[in-house]
């Protein structure tokens, strides 16, 4: 480490102490992770002038305004800077670091103002560059920055035209941070601006690099204020996602001013503000003939545009900018071609870093003496086209880009391309004039094979609302409606089996609404429903109502009013008034009716609201639907239902209060139907294994509090009332003293070190792969990140590359290529086992640290028959790696056993990774790195630790890890509790005559005759274990010598579902035991209530069509039903006659004759079958008209698999049996 150049001097000067033995042992070796230690600050990055730093693309972009008024005030100027735009991928969170480095921008005078649109913003900055036509006695310039993404820059174009034509004052400037999203991962289309750019004038720089956004952003501002041109800079998403260790010494960014005669005289820019028609031609000609020749003398001076290889032989010309010329070194590199190799074999290389206006003079300098122009651009030919026209003059050359020579498609103009693309492209363009080296061949090849890998079918992770998100209220349709959408949370109705929540349709932002009436006049269909979020509708949509209500068209505006801007990061909507306020100006507008849904109506009481709104409550949602479809004009619904996750963070934080209600299940009472998974679309309704197999559970740190699961058609839901201070019992924080733990020999990095981490949006994912760059920084390594994350918030995959490479020797790209993962760090199981993902490894270079808990997917929460092959998923790493072994880490029991929280797992298997010996990082940097974060520092530094402990001394960690109860419900311990006499039972099950050779299936059986007992008596037990004596004495005969049990423990699940089955007396019975309700206390820190959310069959014959929520007073009503269950079934059952209990009696007479039908012809070639007739059962899951609709399911495949059996089938065919819901 005696080389390293640290994260900033503050980081080395205290490693240095540290090791000089100046201060106290490392945090690493403390046995307190939470004590007060000096630690470098992360603030030191925006202000560091000599030295390493690790900044990400959004970090270099803070860092530039205070980069410029640094060189400003040295110049001796007294100028401010000004910074407005509006969020979008793949700058989202750029408003939230300004934000969060507020007090650092004050002190430069830097003010950052969120526009309410992009236009608004573009529109604002013409005002900072008017500063020489009024009084300024303070400040001598600003320079104005707007930031954006490529809609933004389309909406604003009007105002970037006319502020670039107007141009910056004296010592003003402005630049233009243009976020591209070229694949479309968060975006409604692809986007590329730098056409945009050229049509309104502005010159375009491409930055290749996160080092380079702060070179070119500061040449950006020097050339606006040079030229008086708005300079806009291209920032691509793997740029501004990216990040590595950026090197700072005084007075690296030079610049220099051209000396610029045009007609014989000194150019000097000219600002007007005024275009007035006719005399506005002169500013264009200034514009496009002074100022234009003022940006390309600027990028002569400035070397902007580069050859950087070139030899005396050269024929082939290579040129490219930005991301596309990192991709093109890479893939130089990867094919064996380095700066000597390319030499040698006559190819030139060009950067350029001025996309527009580009320089002729230097592209026909590049060019003499070439036979072959290659241009490396992604998208449209931007960039060859100028080339073409440029060298148009010096004779006859081949250009290949877009297409080769043979008019054949080369280089895409969709989407985007990486370093292994542009391999395999860029060497079929060489090879027609090149021999290409043996490293070519051998990179191409595992490309190839690479491509063709097949890991079979594997489940996939997919994208859904976030856990008690409104949107999963607020998105749904009644009945034959259907509904359009707009860029935000609500779209991902649009890739959602669900047609209650259908978008047909989605336009782009600001156009909500607007296409119904152009298509309105020309189609029967009456009326449309279109989604639209809060923050839209302050942005641009407002406008869109009035217009609705001018045309005259019937359609409802459905208003998601949740306060935030939830898909760019909860920033608050810019003039976002109160739904209170809101339907104030509606009411004004023309609009028909207004119906509030509210969460909360009380929030209401007192405020008097115009004749035309209705507040209603969600129950209500359907039909207002209904009824606002029916209203001729325009009509407008707001549903009021804060951000789920946005509610978690301000509860965490302190910021609003801990939630007074919470919602548990009864696991006896489930059936693990997914009814509330239909209804909820929640992913914190997960499954747990159980004796009576998988039933849901609601996992408490990811839930969100929404309750709306409690809506399903189900009574094992409870809610859990908790008075003010109580909350979710966490276990006491432990210690783990890091100097017992050994230390693991560490990989090399005398190559770079490559690390592939597929994770879950959501949980912490980019956090973590930044302490681990900022931890490699502080060991002096040479480090580039990305974190490639899109739509991954909402339950997506995040895919984070990490690069560590030897002091002084970075690496070209940022992304981990194909075949290149030393280590695959699988934090998502599901995302792990992508083939895409896979594709990074390679066998015998690859390891694998794998998390083997795996948070669900969407389709797991909609489908309980879904079940993930963990092991078959493992196995499939361990084939991707060459079965080296693969390092298992179940990290989310780890971090719920020592914290009772899941957002610990990736920390957990970071420390598992790093004892495995698998990381290239210093565990004293990675936990000075936690430090320097800032944020949970004592559990991050457990955890950590904890997965080192995880591969040096598991029995240890086990016996360290909290115990909660896997269920709250529990039959057995509460018969075990109960101290009930089992000599019943014992002597039941002793009829089978199992012996000890089958214990695991007596257990089971006894289990369940246990319980049949209890739910109804020992004559009903009895009738259970007569039939199992029969099925085990059938199976015995069939099998012989080979029997396992395994058909009569199929029967015994099975058989024992449908006598059990879950009427008033037996919920009643399950809900008032002892166990459940000791252990839903045993939860919290303090006092609780319950509540029993019901609603019996029976009192929907009185119009009660909603569950009712029942406190304490209902124990005593519910245990009294219990021990009515002598009744069940007889003339005197009351709830016998209900139409589902009589369903229920019949399904045990059915299955009993398929039985007696099916098992005398078992026999060794038709057993599967048989077994899959035996099974049926379980299929049947659920309450009331979900039950039914699973009965008729069942008795339908019932009838295939007889089929299959009568005609001999020895293997039952897949019958795919959705479950109705």
């Amino acid at each position: 480490m005696t080389q390293y150049r640290s994260l900033n001097l503050v980081a080395k000067s205290w490693l240095d102490q540290g090791k000089a033995g100046l201060l106290p042992d490392h945090p690493g070796n403390d046995n307190d992770p939470g004590r007060k230690v000096d630690v470098p600050s992360l603030d030191d990055r925006y202000e560091q002038e000599n030295g390493a730093v690790f900044l990400s693309g959004i970090q270099a972009l803070i860092r530039l305004p205070i980069e410029q008024m640094r060189r400003d005030r040295r110049a001796g100027l007294s100028n401010r800077a000004f910074i407005t735009g509006f969020p979008g991928s793949p700058l989202g969170g750029y408003d939230i670091a300004l934000n969060q480095a507020r007090k650092m921008l004050d002190k430069y005078g830097i003010k950052h103002l969120p526009g309410q649109n992009e236009e608004l913003a573009a529109s604002t900055l013409m005002g900072t560059q008017m500063l020489n036509e009024h009084p300024h006695p303070d400040v001598d310039g600003v320079v104005g920055y707007w930031y954006g993404k490529g809609p933004g820059v389309d909406r604003s174009g009007d105002a970037l035209k006319h502020g670039n034509f107007a141009g910056t004052s004296e010592h003003g400037a402005v630049v233009i941070l243009s976020g591209e999203d070229h694949e479309a991962k968060s975006s409604s289309v692809p986007y590329q601006q730098e056409f945009a750019f050229e049509h309104h004038g502005m010159p375009v720089l491409y930055p290749a690099t996160v080092s380079e956004f702060l070179e070119y952003g500061l040449h950006a501002a020097e050339l606006s204020r040079y030229s008086g041109c708005w300079v806009a800079l291209k920032l691509v998403g793997a740029l501004c996602d990216g990040g590595e260790v950026v090197h700072f010494r005084p007075d690296q960014f030079k610049v220099i001013t051209p000396k610029l005669n045009i007609n014989g005289k000194p150019f000097k820019k000219v600002a007007n503000h005024k275009f007035f028609p006719v005399f506005n031609v002169e500013t264009e000609r200034q514009l496009y003939v002074e100022r234009h020749a003022a940006a390309l003398a600027y990028i002569k001076a400035n070397n902007l545009n580069r050859i950087t290889v070139s030899g005396d032989h050269d024929t082939i010309g290579v040129i490219s900018a930005g991301k596309s010329y990192a991709d093109t070194m890479q893939a130089f590199e990867d094919l064996g071609l380095d700066k000597e190799g390319l030499r040698a074999a006559g190819v030139r290389v060009a950067k350029i870093g001025a996309l527009c206006p580009l320089d002729h003079d230097f592209v026909r300098e590049f060019a003499r003496g070439l036979k072959k122009l290659i241009v490396v651009e992604e998208k449209r030919d931007f960039l060859e086209r100028q080339i073409g026209r440029a060298v148009c003059e010096i004779g006859p050359m081949r250009i290949v880009g877009k297409f080769d020579e043979d008019g054949q498609i080369l280089f895409p103009q969709e989407g985007g391309m990486n370093s292994d693309m542009v391999a395999v492209l860029l060497s079929r363009a060489l090879a027609k004039d090149i021999n290409l080296p043996a490293p070519s061949g051998c990179r191409l090849g595992e490309l190839d094979d690479i491509a063709k890998r097949d890991y079979g079918a594997q489940p996939r992770r997919t994208l859904n609302f976030c856990s008690g998100c409104p949107h999963n209220v607020s998105t749904k349709l009644a009945p034959g409606q259907i509904a359009w959408g707009a860029p935000g949370c609500h779209v991902f109705a649009a890739i959602m089996e669900r047609p209650d929540k259908r978008i047909e349709a989605v336009t782009q932002l600001g156009g909500e609404g607007l296409p119904w009436i152009g298509l309105a006049p020309y189609t029967s269909r009456k009326h449309i429903v279109q989604n639209l979020g809060d923050g839209a509708l302050m942005h641009s949509s407002y406008m869109n109502i009035r217009f609705a209500v001018t045309a005259g068209v019937n359609i409802t505006f459905k208003i998601m009013f949740n306060g935030v801007i939830a898909n760019t990061g909860g920033q608050e909507s810019v003039g976002s008034p109160s739904v209170y306020d809101l339907v104030q100006h509606l009411s004004l507008e023309g609009v028909k009716k207004i119906v509030i849904i509210a969460k909360e109506p009380e929030r209401y009481n007192g405020k008097a609201m115009p004749a035309k709104v209705s507040l209603r409550t969600v129950p209500d949602l359907e039909p207002s639907l209904i009824e606002l479809s029916e209203i001729e004009g325009t009509t407008v619904l707001i549903y009021d239902g804060e951000c789920a996750n946005e509610r978690r963070r301000r509860q965490k934080r302190g910021k609003l209060p801990p939630p007074a209600k919470y919602t548990v299940v009864n696991e006896d009472v489930c059936e693990n139907c997914g009814d509330c998974g239909q209804v909820a679309n929640c992913m914190s309704l997960q499954k747990v294994d159980t004796e009576f197999g998988a039933k849901t559970q609601i996992h408490q740190s990811s839930c969100n509090q929404d309750q709306a699961c409690i809506k399903g058609e189900c009574p094992s839901f409870v809610t859990v009332e908790v008075s003010e201070g109580t909350r979710l019992r966490k276990p006491p924080l432990q210690e783990i003293d890091a100097s017992t733990l050994p230390d693991p020999v560490l990989p090399a990095i005398s190559t770079p070190y490559n690390v592939y981490v597929p994770g879950l949006g959501g949980t912490g994912v980019i956090t973590a792969n930044a302490i681990l760059a900022q931890a490699a920084t502080l060991d002096g390594s040479e480090v580039k990140s990305y974190d490639q994350t899109g739509a991954a918030q909402k339950w997506g995959a995040v895919l984070s590359s990490l690069i560590i490479s030897a002091p002084g020797h970075p690496v070209i790209s940022n992304r981990v290529g194909f075949g290149k993962a030393n280590l695959y760090l699988a934090l998502d199981l599901l995302a792990a086992v992508d083939k895409n993902n896979l594709a990074c490894t390679k066998p015998g270079l690859t390891q694998a640290v794998v998390n083997s808990d795996v948070m669900p997917s969407a389709d797991m929460i909609r489908d309980p028959r879904i079940v993930l092959p963990k092991d078959d998923m493992v196995g499939t790493i361990a084939q991707a790696t060459d079965g080296k072994a693969v390092v298992v880490v179940d990290a989310r029991r780890i971090a719920e056993g020592l914290f009772g929280d899941y957002v610990m797992t990736n920390m957990v298997t970071i420390g598992a990774a790093y004892q495995a010996g698998l990381l290239p990082i210093s565990a004293q940097s990675i936990e000075t790195a936690i430090r320097m974060n800032g944020r949970q520092i004592e559990v991050n530094l457990l955890a950590f630790r904890a997965g080192r402990m995880s591969q040096c001394d598991p029995e240890k960690l086990t016996q360290m890890l909290h115990r909660p109860y896997t269920i709250n419900a529990d039959r057995v311990a509460e018969r075990a509790r109960r101290g009930l006499d089992d000599s019943r039972v014992d002597r039941l099950v002793a009829q089978l005559g199992l012996g000890d050779t089958s214990a695991r299936l007596q257990a089971l059986i006894r289990l369940r005759v246990a319980d049949l007992i209890e739910y109804q008596s020992e004559r009903y037990a009895a009738r259970y274990i007569n039939r199992l004596q029969q099925v085990l004495q059938l199976e015995q005969s069939a099998t012989k010598d080979k029997f396992d049990g395994t058909l009569t423990e199929t029967v015994a699940r099975n058989l024992y579902k449908l006598m059990a089955y879950k009427d008033e007396y037996e919920v009643a019975r399950l809900l008032t035991q002892e166990t459940f309700n000791a252990r839903v206390q045993e939860m919290f820190t303090g006092p609780v209530r319950l509540k029993f959310n019901l609603q019996p069959p029976f009192m929907r014959w009185f119009g009660l069509n909603r569950k009712v929520a029942m406190g304490s007073w209902i124990r005593p009503v519910l245990s009294v039903l219990a021990k009515g269950k002598a009744l069940r079934g007889s003339p005197l059952d009351p709830f016998g006659y209900l139409k589902v209990r009589r369903e229920e009696r019949e399904l045990i007479t059915w299955y009993e004759s398929l039985l007696d039908s099916v098992l005398p012809k078992v026999s060794a070639t038709n057993m599967g079958t048989i077994k899959a007739l035996c099974a049926l059962p379980d299929g049947i899951r659920g309450y009331e008209h979900v039950k039914s609709q699973n009965v008729e399911q069942t008795k339908k495949k019932t009838e295939e698999l007889l089929t299959d059996l009568e005609q001999g089938r020895g293997t039952p065919r897949v019958i795919p049996v959705a479950v109705s819901l």
